[in-house]
């Protein structure tokens, strides 16, 4: 929720990120409860498209293929 609307490259910017690394950023994506929200926001919101295990793929795929962010 807090990406939206900025540029992507903040998102590997520790000083922006909570001091996470490439992988700690990866592992957030694909388990952390407060990220899971999005697939379970509660009655009269719309959930986030997919799974949350299908955003943790698609990250870790990000991660591995160079963490691209352009601008």
């Amino acid at each position: 929720m807090a990406w939206q609307r900025v540029g992507l490259s903040q998102l590997k910017d520790p000083a922006r990120n909570g001091k996470r690394t490439l992988e700690q950023i990866v592992e957030h994506s694909a388990h952390d409860a407060l990220v899971g929200w999005g697939w379970a926001p509660g009655p009269g919101r719309t959930r986030a498209p997919g799974t949350q295990e299908r955003f943790g793929s698609l990250m870790a795929a990000w991660a591995a293929t160079g963490a691209s962010c352009p601008d």
